[in-house]
């Protein structure tokens, strides 16, 4: 109950009537919406750290629950059509996404967040207590856990749907590792497929590493104090291997659809041929002081970049960690201190065990930043350790001088290291001191120097004073307090913990906004009712500003199509085709959201039928070659680009290349005839080679229907002809001309082909995926088998004793 009731007052303010838990407002600064901007938007946004929310996750969460209960399997609507359900991060099978397909959607984001805080809370209790801490310490460590600072910031992402799932794995671990049975290993099995289902490869690769090394420990620990042969060490482990099987053969139905999209992508080997990616050493400072680099949802930012704050676990947390280790050092605490050790080596970048790790498979491609919430967690275990031992009934504890001693050094640090490098002065503390504590608006720093920097800072150190001041205050009175002023056990638990809520909430509270409907909801606009009525075109938005109009992946809102796209992984020949002629300017995230106006960039675009381009209206006015402009308003700004190719067509030649290099070069080449001829890259039989003399069409095409996973062309063709869909080229599409089954060929680099007879056919295209139909058949029949070794097992457990099987 105290965990819903914290979880509820967190993300309370998006459960009022009319609001949502959202910072969509952020897009309010792109074209065609920023004319339009509503006098309540203030600045860039609510929170523009947290734009990734409305420009991916929403619209990908929103359109799910649109579309279902049939499974989203291809994606129209960006990228010139690409796999959705493949690309993980859909998280169509989350069950922490249910709310949005059960409930109206605004309102669902709150619950969904809301959910995520529970579960995750109340699986670090239980975790806690199944590790034999006490109701205090356990309560504490899910407080850490799931209202730090790491798992706030990123509560609107994916990763906190299978980081609240780890908990709970790593209590069936433990038992496998002890005494495996049938209940906890499809248990086990099941959690494993949760977190598979939550939308992030990569921290569930993190998570199942993290749950291989609790195993790992457990094992050795029980062999160890119990003196077992090692044969004994077999079944625990077979145990586990098999759960591990049985819950990715669970998650089958999104693991060989991803999979087949990292085979067709390049992500894999660009992110292991990749720098190694680390954050400097004095971030860690923001395990003390949470604003120090300021805050974004106030306008204060020094560095904008939330994840830097998200070492953030409460200043009480810090002093009692390390008491955990000091009173009673066992085994399971120093492993665990360990461990916060090693993830924090990884996030930082301390060689050579952070080298040696970035070359195993698996970390040479991911990001290790998000194992800060690894060490939150053996942080929130040491703390509640360490409050089980302050508050246990005993007269004296071993090394208490030393405990408080540490605790005094933990409250003084961040004030001595401010002293020593400066940053702490005269000037501007009355300032800081209304600032840290809501009676003045922070300053806005015009650079890491500046003046109004230095208020940010010193009002940060001036929120930590107090909160930690009365945490080695409570500390102190429970050590070293005589007579009426000693704490008792149920006192100096009940004040820390009230202590730390009070300190996670001002820390926290406030960075995952809420906003009104009317706030949130992106209309439709002049220019949009105009791109609409010029579908299944595709159109792109050049980003000539930093806010690029239109952004990608909101066209899913719109039902328009886009050739850019937000999207992991990245199909490989669209990202070589982009990289190469549209956009490969470094970004953030990736090229392929962003165009340029180039003429190459316009020629690669002409292949894939992008036939608007969408500007800000106070841009220059566009001069290339067959743009005019279609419309303009208030809102934006829209070229028609006559040289794009039709959506569907017929060419009466081929000019045939040997490599995918050349196949690129020849399809985004200067003097390129699309409508007359088609790169192919094997010869296709009765298509005449292009002579480069002309000649006229083989015919004409037409689209009778265009649906995500469903197209359907007339042809009409004087002689035999290739027709051409400027859809993306991909395993699982199927084609039928007049109902007989027919080869896709590639061509144009990356769009999809077909040869055709002379007269008049129809052409279907349907997208049937063997790894989804395996995936799904996979899926069904280990679901299956895992409930029934669960079923056998809760038979098995409530047998009476004795009673033979």
């Amino acid at each position: 109950m105290i965990y819903a009731v914290l979880s509820v007052v967190m993300v309370g303010p998006g459960l009022l009537p009319g609001k949502t838990l959202s910072a969509s407002d952020y897009l309010w600064n792109n074209p065609p919406w920023q004319a339009s901007r509503p006098a309540s938007v203030v600045g860039i946004g609510s929170n523009f750290e947290l734009a990734d929310q409305p420009l991916v996750f929403q619209p990908f969460l929103r359109h799910t629950g649109d579309v279902l209960p049939h499974i989203p399997l291809w994606n129209p609507y960006i990228s010139g059509g690409r796999p959705y359900l493949a690309n993980n991060q859909s998280a169509v099978f989350s069950l922490f996404n249910l709310p949005a397909y059960l409930l109206p959607f605004w309102k669902s984001l709150a619950v969904i967040a809301a959910l995520k805080l529970f579960v995750a809370a109340l699986g670090a209790f239980a975790l806690a207590r199944w590790l034999g801490m006490r109701f205090g310490g356990a309560l504490l460590t899910g407080l850490v856990f799931a209202f730090g600072t790491f798992f706030i910031l990123l509560l609107g992402w994916n990763q906190p749907a299978i980081w609240a799932v780890l908990p709970w794995m790593l209590i069936l671990v433990g038992v496998t590792a002890r005494r495996p049975a049938l209940l906890p290993g499809a248990g086990l099995a099941i959690l494993v497929a949760l977190s598979y289902f939550g939308g992030h490869a990569e921290t569930t690769f993190h998570v199942l590493f993290v749950a291989l090394a609790f195993f790992v420990f457990r094992l050795l620990l029980h062999w160890r104090t119990e003196r077992l042969a090692p044969r004994a060490l077999i079944r625990p482990a077979a145990a586990f291997a098999l759960a591990l099987i049985a819950g990715t053969a669970v998650a089958a139905v999104v693991i060989l659809p991803l999979g087949e999209l990292l085979l067709q992508s390049d992500e894999y080997g660009r992110r292991a041929g990749e720098t190694s990616d680390y954050w400097p050493r004095k971030y860690l400072f923001g395990l003390f002081l949470h604003d120090y680099w300021g805050r974004s949802s106030q306008g204060s930012n020094i560095e904008p970049f939330m994840q830097l704050r998200g070492w953030y676990a409460g200043a009480v947390t810090l002093m009692l960690a390390p008491a955990a280790l000091l009173i009673r050092p066992t085994a399971t605490r120093i492993a665990v201190a360990l461990f916060a050790l090693f993830c924090v080596i990884m996030v930082i970048g301390i060689p050579p065990l952070f080298d040696l790790v970035e070359r195993l498979p698996g970390f040479s491609s991911t990001h290790q930043q998000p194992m800060i919430v690894f060490f939150v967690l053996c942080l929130g275990l040491l703390a509640g350790w360490g409050l089980d031992e302050l508050s246990a009934r005993r007269d004296a504890l071993p090394r208490e001088g030393i405990v408080l001693a540490v605790a005094a050094v933990i409250f003084l640090v961040p004030l001595l290291w401010m002293v020593g490098a400066g940053k702490l002065t005269a000037t501007g503390l009355r300032t800081a001191l209304e600032v840290a504590w809501g009676f003045a608006d922070p300053p806005v720093p015009t650079s890491g120097e500046s003046p109004e920097a230095d208020i940010v800072r010193m009002s940060a150190l001036l929120q930590w004073l107090p909160l930690a001041f009365l945490g080695l205050v409570l500390i102190a009175l429970r050590l070293r307090g005589r007579g009426s002023l000693r704490l008792t056990a149920t006192v100096f638990v009940a004040a820390t913990l009230a202590l730390l809520a009070v300190d996670l909430f001002r820390a926290n509270m406030g960075y995952n906004p809420a906003i009104t409907k009317e706030e949130a909801v992106m209309p439709e606009t002049d220019a949009t009712r105009y791109l609409q009525s010029r579908t299944p075109n595709r159109f792109a938005g050049l980003g000539l500003t930093p806010f690029d109009p239109l952004p990608a992946d909101q066209t899913m809102n719109f039902g328009l199509y886009d050739a850019r796209g937000y999207d992991y992984p990245t199909e490989g020949r669209y990202d070589k085709l982009w990289r190469r002629s549209v956009n490969n300017r470094p970004t953030i995230s990736q090229p392929t959201e962003r165009a340029n106006d180039t003429e190459a960039s316009i020629r690669a675009l002409n292949l894939l039928s992008v036939t608007d381009f969408m500007v800000s209206p106070g841009e220059p006015p566009l001069r290339r070659p067959g743009l005019s402009v279609a419309y303009r308003g208030t809102d934006a700004v829209i070229y028609r680009n006559a040289r794009a190719l039709p959506r569907v067509f017929v060419v009466s030649r081929q000019h045939t290349v040997d490599t995918e290099r050349e196949a690129l070069v020849a399809a985004t080449a200067p003097g390129f005839d699309g409508r007359r001829v088609a790169v192919t890259e094997r010869e296709l039989p009765g298509l005449p080679q292009d002579d480069g003399g002309g000649g006229a069409a083989a015919g004409s095409a037409r689209l009778v229907s265009y649906q995500p996973e469903r197209v359907v062309a007339r042809a009409s063709a004087s002689r035999a002809g290739l027709l051409v869909l400027t859809d993306l080229d991909y395993p699982g599409w199927k084609a039928t001309v007049d109902g007989r089954d027919v080869a896709i060929e590639r061509v144009n680099y990356l769009l999809r082909g077909v040869p055709l007879s002379a007269g008049t056919h129809e052409v279907e295209f349907r997208y049937e995926p063997a790894s989804f139909r395996a995936g799904w058949i996979i899926s069904l029949l280990s679901a299956i088998a895992v409930l029934a070794v669960g079923v056998v097992g809760l038979r098995n457990r409530r047998r009476p004793p004795g009673r033979p099987a």
